[in-house]
C-alpha cells in the first residue's frame, strides 16, 4: 500500500485541465526550462547529435510562453526567452570547425526524438504575437524553411506512397512499421507543419518541390546540417524528386542489399489513409499504439531473464496498475535480437508523444469526444506505471542484454522532469490502482 500511495503522490500533483481555461506549468519548472541552454543539432558524416534535456526544456518554454508571454523570469519576458532560444538554432553565422551548424538535420525517422519539439515550438511561437514580433523577417523566413525541411523528411519517411528502409541520409535504417520511437516523432512534425502552413498550402509546397532550388535556400540560410544530411548520399536528390528504388547499404547490420522503393515527396501526404486535414487521426493512431499493452511487471525475455522491480523505493513486486490497459509498448516489444522489455525505451516513446499531445491541446486540436478521453485514461495508466517502475528501478532487457534503469540515472538526464511536468499539468492522472 505504501508503494501505491508513493506513486500516486508522484504522479498526481497538479489539477486537471478545465473546460474553460487551462492550468499553467509550475513556476519553478518554467524557470528551470528557460535557464537551460537552447538545444543544437549537428550532422557530420551521417552521424547525428541531439541534446535531449535541452530539447524538452525548449518545449516547456514554448508552452509557457504561449500561455503567459508577458511573465517575467530573470528580468525577461517568457516571450523573449522563447525568441532567443529559437534564434539560437535558426541562425548560425559561421559553421563550427567540423562544418556543422545548429539546426535539426531533418533526417526523418529516429531523428524525430528531438525534431518534433522545434516544430511544435515554432508553431506555438507563430501563434504567440509577443514572440513572433521579436523575430526579424529573415528569422521568420528561416523558420518557414526549417519547417518545410522537417515536413519533407516526414513525407519521405511516412507517406503511404513511400516504403523506404533508409532515412534522408540515404544510409540509416528505418521503416514506418517499426516501434513507436522510430515513427511518432515525425508524425508530430507533420502535424505541427500542417498547422503552421495550413494543410492545402503544405500539400501545394510538396507538389512544387524542387531539390536544387530548395538546396540553394538551405545554403543561403547556412543550414549546413540539413544540406549535408540530404547530400551525403547523392541518390537522395532523385528519390525525393521522382521516387524510385534504393538498396540498403552493405555495411548495415540487417537487410543488406534489400531494395526498397517509393514515389518521393511531390504528392499529397497521407499516412494510413489519413490526410493533412485529419491531424487528430494521425496523432491518435500513434498514441493508441504507444499505450497499447496490459500492465505487466514480470516479462520473460528468455529462459534466463524475467524483468523485475529493484526495490529502490519499496518492497513492491508488482505495479499498482497490474493488468490495466495502457502500459507502454516498449515494456513488452521486440528488437533485432528478440524480445525487449525496457524502461529506457518506454520513456523514449512518451518523451515524443507528450510534447505533441500538449501542443494539440493548446491549439485546440485535441478531440476528447473522438478517442481523446479514452487515450487520456490509457496515458494515465501508462505514465503511472512507468513512473512507478522508474522510482523502484526496473531490471530491463534489450539487444540481448540485461540492463538496470531508474529515474535518477536513466530518465532525468534525458529531461524526464520536463516531460512528466507537462503530462501532470495537462492530462488526466492515473485511474485507481488495480487493488
Amino acid at each position: 500500500m505504501k508503494s501505491i500511495l508513493l506513486c500516486l503522490a508522484l504522479a498526481v500533483t497538479l489539477p486537471l485541465p478545465a473546460a474553460t481555461s487551462r492550468p499553467t506549468l509550475p513556476a519553478d519548472l518554467v524557470a528551470l526550462a528557460v535557464r537551460t541552454p537552447a538545444p543544437r543539432w549537428k550532422f557530420v558524416d551521417h552521424q547525428r547529435m541531439r541534446e535531449m534535456r535541452e530539447t524538452f526544456a525548449l518545449q516547456v518554454a514554448a508552452v509557457a510562453a504561449f500561455q503567459a508571454p508577458d511573465t517575467i523570469v530573470d528580468g525577461k519576458s517568457l516571450a523573449t526567452h522563447l525568441a532567443e532560444k529559437l534564434r539560437y538554432f535558426l541562425v548560425t553565422e559561421t559553421p563550427y570547425p567540423d562544418g556543422s551548424t545548429r539546426e535539426p538535420e531533418a533526417q526523418g525517422g529516429i531523428g524525430g526524438w528531438t525534431h518534433a519539439v522545434p516544430a511544435h515550438a515554432l508553431l506555438l511561437a507563430k501563434r504567440t504575437p509577443a514572440v513572433w514580433v521579436q523575430l526579424s523577417a529573415d528569422e521568420k523566413a528561416r523558420a518557414d524553411l526549417l519547417m518545410q525541411a522537417l515536413a519533407l523528411a516526414a513525407h519521405f519517411c511516412l507517406d503511404d506512397d513511400n516504403d523506404y528502409y533508409v532515412l534522408l541520409d540515404g544510409y540509416s535504417l528505418f521503416h514506418k512499421s517499426w516501434n513507436p520511437n522510430h515513427v511518432e516523432g515525425y508524425v508530430g512534425v507533420i502535424i505541427s507543419a500542417s498547422l503552421y502552413f495550413g494543410p492545402d498550402e503544405l500539400n501545394a509546397f510538396f507538389k512544387d518541390f524542387d531539390f536544387d532550388r530548395f538546396l540553394a535556400r538551405l545554403e543561403a540560410a547556412n543550414f549546413q546540417n540539413i544540406k549535408r544530411c540530404w547530400t551525403w548520399n547523392p541518390a537522395m536528390r532523385g528519390l525525393m524528386m521522382h521516387g524510385g528504388t534504393i538498396a540498403v547499404a552493405a555495411r548495415q547490420t540487417i537487410a543488406q542489399g534489400v531494395i526498397t522503393r517509393g514515389a518521393g515527396v511531390r504528392n499529397d501526404f497521407t499516412l494510413n489513409g489519413d490526410t493533412l486535414h485529419q491531424l487528430w487521426l494521425l496523432h491518435r493512431a500513434q498514441a493508441l499504439r504507444l499505450y497499447a499493452k496490459a500492465v505487466r511487471t514480470r516479462v520473460t525475455a528468455n529462459s534466463e531473464f524475467t524483468s523485475s522491480l529493484m526495490h529502490r523505493a519499496s518492497a513492491a513486486t508488482e505495479s499498482p496498475w497490474e493488468g490495466q490497459m495502457g502500459m507502454l509498448h516498449e515494456f513488452e516489444s521486440t528488437d533485432w535480437d528478440g524480445l525487449r522489455t525496457s524502461l529506457g525505451y518506454a520513456f523514449e516513446g512518451v518523451m515524443i508523444d507528450i510534447p505533441t499531445a500538449v501542443t494539440l491541446k493548446l491549439v485546440g486540436e485535441w478531440r476528447a469526444d473522438d478517442g481523446g478521453d479514452l487515450l487520456e485514461r490509457r496515458m494515465g495508466v501508462g505514465m503511472g506505471d512507468m513512473l512507478f517502475k522508474a522510482h523502484e528501478g526496473y531490471r530491463s532487457f534489450s539487444q540481448a542484454k540485461p540492463r538496470e534503469y531508474n529515474w535518477d540515472d536513466t530518465l532525468m538526464p534525458m529531461g524526464a522532469d520536463f516531460i512528466v511536468g507537462l503530462w501532470e499539468v495537462y492530462f488526466a492522472p492515473p485511474p485507481p490502482p488495480s487493488k
